[in-house]
């Protein structure tokens, strides 16, 4: 009697322990400077590998998530790709910034790539961009000329897989002050829910 009372007791205590919860896993915020100087060439990263890389087709392939080039940003969906990819916004001026951000909304309007038209040097270029993230950043003067300066909006990504992940363009600028380095920081949400915490 003795013997089954315990091995009772050690499979209730195995049960518990093996209890699954329903608490979220919190998600790891990243850090990442693209080397967009390029005026003429696109460089591809993706959120799962937190890296830039080499797309053999961009139209078609969904391993991609955003592409840069200089100031302009890509998503891999509408004109720019056959994947999932959009972008919705949350400005958040006045609250606690990113982390602000916990979840995306069911209301959230998500933006595919279209083509728009945008100042340049010699005057005006038509280029295939997301119009949401267009407004990532203000143009402003400065005492060397114009400064690209980011806002405050904190935008919401759907990846080329559908999957979600929150961007905040932190900087245009390298360490050294150059041009067409753009920072951002984000979470990435591999599970595909709509965590972002």
């Amino acid at each position: 009697m003795k013997k089954i009372v315990l091995l009772s007791i050690a499979v209730l205590g195995i049960s518990m322990g093996c209890k699954k919860t329903d608490t979220a896993v919190p998600i790891q915020s990243q850090v990442y400077e693209v080397n967009s100087t390029g005026s003429t060439t696109w460089k591809y990263f993706s959120f799962a590998k937190n890296d830039t890389i080499t797309v053999s087709n961009p139209s078609t392939s969904t391993e991609w998530d955003l592409a840069f080039q200089r100031y302009r940003v890509k998503t891999n969906g509408g004109k720019s790709g056959t994947g999932l990819g959009s972008a919705a916004n949350s400005y958040l001026k006045g609250q606690a910034g990113f982390d602000a951000l916990k979840l995306v909304s069911d209301t959230a309007t998500f933006v595919t790539d279209n083509d728009i038209l945008i100042a340049v040097q010699q005057g005006y270029a038509t280029y295939t961009v997301n119009p949401k993230i267009y407004t990532w950043f203000s143009i402003e003067l400065a005492t060397q000329g114009t400064q690209i300066v980011p806002t405050d909006y904190i935008y919401v990504v759907k990846t080329g897989t559908g999957k979600y992940a929150k961007v905040w363009f932190k900087s245009y600028y390298s360490a050294a002050n150059a041009s067409g380095y753009v920072t951002i920081q984000y979470k990435y949400q591999p599970d595909g829910s709509k965590n972002l915490e």
